[in-house]
């Protein structure tokens, strides 16, 4: 008599418990490595064009401004391993990612992994430097976070030289870039173009998405300890960055895996417009 064998059901997955399968993992993998491409062609190809007046170079500006932006996020992916299978590739493509920032991934590899182990924690967690006492101190501290990553780390005896010669490289790689790009279209463009994006990366980077994220910087609850944005839109133009609080509950989530948690705002007027974060006590 003939064995009747039983098809068993594909088992669903759900992101929001459990690792997405191999194949899954691979396309969210090259999804964002097409975006780190976009990031570079986006940020670095406009430098080759000369904005013939004030109003085009400033389009010019905030659109590289996003683009690099969204570089800074693809390297936080990369801090969380999902760039790649391996250590290696998602440094690879986490340097890549923040070539137009000229910030080396090594820091912020180091310092983002500590943030999570020690959200909010004033003598632990490094993002903790955003906490000012004072309004106006925000702007400068936005700018100067990624570099006060360093003696961050060498003041605690984090920095080892493998680190040293990983940052002279980086360092190396970042001055070749630009530098070859200087002398194509002369040292004007590049400072003119990449100056003004620099510091409003930061300002964009820092304030609404790290210091506002953490505003309050509870060390109670997981929940009350980071904040998410409402809407779609604040979803799409931070590419998940905006969900906070669910990347801080789930890091094992990439960031196109998020758009699941994404809420719209409660509030029905034409404040529904703006950004506004759903704050857990």
């Amino acid at each position: 008599m003939a064995r009747t064998t039983v098809a068993r059901p594909t088992p669903r997955y759900n992101p929001g418990t459990q690792a997405p399968p191999r194949e899954a993992r691979a396309r969210i993998y090259w999804l964002s490595r097409l975006v780190i491409v976009g990031v570079l062609v986006g940020a670095l190809g406009p430098l080759f064009w000369e904005p013939p007046n004030l109003a085009l170079w400033t389009l010019d500006v905030l659109f590289r401004t996003w683009v690099t932006f969204l570089g800074t996020v693809m390297a936080h992916e990369g801090t969380h391993g999902h760039l790649g299978r391996t250590r290696a590739a998602n440094f690879w493509w986490g340097r890549l990612a923040l070539v137009p920032t000229t910030v080396p991934f090594t820091n912020f590899y180091k310092t983002h992994n500590l943030h999570h182990a020690h959200t909010n924690d004033p003598d632990r967690d490094p993002d903790h430097f955003m906490n000012a006492r004072h309004a106006w101190e925000l702007p400068f501290r936005a700018v100067a976070m990624p570099h006060q990553w360093f003696f961050w780390l060498k003041q605690r005896g984090r920095i080892r030289p493998g680190d040293v010669r990983e940052l002279v490289l980086n360092y190396v790689g970042i001055a070749v870039v630009f530098g070859a790009i200087m002398a194509l279209v002369g040292p004007a463009r590049v400072i003119s173009g990449v100056g003004p994006v620099l510091m409003l990366v930061s300002l964009l980077l820092w304030y609404p998405f790290a210091f506002k994220t953490h505003e309050g910087f509870s060390t109670g609850s997981a929940e009350s300890r980071s904040h998410s944005y409402y809407g779609a839109f604040m979803y799409w133009f931070s590419f998940g960055l905006s969900m906070h609080r669910e990347h801080h509950m789930t890091p094992s989530l990439a960031w196109i895996e998020l758009r699941r948690f994404v809420q719209p705002s409660p509030d029905q007027s034409w404040r529904r417009f703006l950004p506004r974060r759903d704050i857990q006590r």
